[in-house]
């Protein structure tokens, strides 16, 4: 009896291999012919039952990086709300951690392809409007709850927090050590500590 196919398994599998391969040599050294010998395909057919050309893969694969990114962040703010819940979707976003890390390289990668590929800047500027739309609501619950204090508007607030999240998947790549994962996460503090009133920011 022919073993049956997960195709939705395969796809994701294929996907995740071009993460790597993207990682390890950058978006324009790889091609059709390297990910199906990488997956351990004979050649490039096989792929083409699942993405049609580079270009569809490589959007796929950068619409997948955007939807775990939101599974996370739906994970970690699940019960949470206000600063509590801003602190852990940044903490979702920045490169801190090896998968995060891959990510970000690729993700990297994709941002200078996307200046001249508009389906792929649709996916990236989707994804940057729905963390602004969730940290604007996670400072509108802090005020409520009267955890929060106001230096300045809540939008020039969460765009400054946004630009400088996506500023440190830049300054990680180049410089991994001086921008640890430890060290991102310690700035991501000191940014939500401007919002926090000192008994939240004791409390914490």
């Amino acid at each position: 009896m022919p073993r049956l196919v997960d195709h939705a398994e395969r796809r994701r599998s294929i996907i995740e291999t071009t993460w790597r391969l993207i990682a390890d040599s950058g978006i324009e050294n790889v091609n059709m012919r390297d990910i199906a010998k990488e997956c351990g395909y004979a050649g490039p057919g096989v792929l083409s039952h699942y993405f049609p050309n580079k270009d569809a893969l490589l959007l796929a694969s950068y619409q997948l990086i955007c939807d775990r990114t939101n599974e996370r962040i739906d994970a970690s703010t699940h019960g949470r709300r206000g600063l509590d819940a801003l602190r852990s979707l940044c903490l979702e976003i920045i490169p801190a951690d090896p998968l995060t890390v891959t990510e970000a390289r690729v993700a990297v990668a994709f941002w200078q392809r996307a200046q001249t590929a508009g389906d792929l800047r649709a996916v990236g500027r989707q994804a940057l409007q729905a963390w602004r739309d969730r940290m604007l609501r996670f400072v509108a619950e802090a005020e409520h709850d009267g955890s929060y204090r106001s230096p300045e508007r809540a939008d020039d607030f969460v765009d400054g927090l946004l630009n400088f999240m996506m500023g440190l998947h830049i300054t990680s790549m180049l410089d991994a050590h001086s921008m640890s994962g430890s060290r991102q996460r310690t700035l991501i503090e000191q940014a939500l500590q401007r919002l926090a009133l000192p008994e939240a920011t004791s409390a914490q």
